[in-house]
C-alpha cells in the first residue's frame, strides 16, 4: 500500500522530483536544486530573478572583436615561431599570453566558455602556422611533419600544451 502526503507536490522546474518546499514569494513548489536562498527565504528562479553574471555574458560583437584580436596575435606569434624555432619557450609564452590578453582586452575583461574556446582555437591556429612555416623551411609539407612524430621534440609538445593551457585557465 502506497501512501502519499497531500503537501507533496512535483517541483515546477523538475517535474519528476517531489517536494514540500515552496517559493516564499509566489508559492510555486520548488526542489532544493532550483531553490535560490534569499534574505527573505527560498525563492524560485523566476522570483529571485536569476540571470547570468555580466562578467560571463559576451555578445556576438564582443566575440567577433575578440576573435579578430586573438587571430592577429596568433598569426604573428605563429610566424615568429616558424622563423625562430629555437626560441620555442619564449614564443609559446608570447602565443599563450598574447592571445589570452588580447582577447581579454577586446572582450572588455569578460570570461566564460566561449572566450575559453576562442582562445584555445586561436592558439591552435598559431601552432599550425608555425609548424607549416617550419616544414616549408625544411623542404617538406605539413603532412610530413604530422605523420612523423620525430619532428616534434618533447619540449615542443610541452610548450604547445603550455600555450594552450594559458587561455583555457585565463577565461574560466
Amino acid at each position: 500500500m502506497v501512501t502519499t502526503d497531500i503537501d507533496d507536490f512535483p517541483c515546477s522546474y523538475h517535474p519528476n522530483v517531489r517536494t514540500r518546499l515552496r517559493c516564499s514569494k509566489c508559492g510555486k513548489p520548488i526542489c532544493p536544486r532550483c531553490a535560490v536562498e534569499t534574505p527573505v527565504g527560498f525563492r524560485c528562479p523566476d522570483c529571485a530573478q536569476v540571470r547570468g553574471l555580466p562578467t560571463y555574458q559576451a555578445g556576438p560583437t564582443t566575440l567577433l572583436k575578440a576573435a579578430g584580436v586573438g587571430l592577429l596575435v596568433a598569426v604573428g606569434a605563429g610566424v615568429l615561431w616558424g622563423f625562430y624555432p629555437s626560441w620555442v619557450f619564449y614564443i609559446c609564452l608570447l602565443l599563450g599570453f598574447g592571445v589570452a590578453e588580447g582577447i581579454n582586452w577586446a572582450a572588455n575583461h569578460k570570461r566564460g566558455g566561449e572566450l575559453q574556446f576562442l582562445g584555445v582555437v586561436c592558439v591552435i591556429i598559431g601552432i599550425v602556422i608555425a609548424r607549416v612555416i617550419i616544414a616549408r623551411q625544411a623542404g617538406q609539407d605539413l603532412s610530413y611533419v604530422l605523420n612523423h612524430p620525430d619532428t616534434f621534440s618533447l619540449a615542443d609538445i610541452v610548450f604547445m600544451v603550455m600555450a594552450l593551457a594559458i587561455p583555457f585557465v585565463r577565461f574560466r
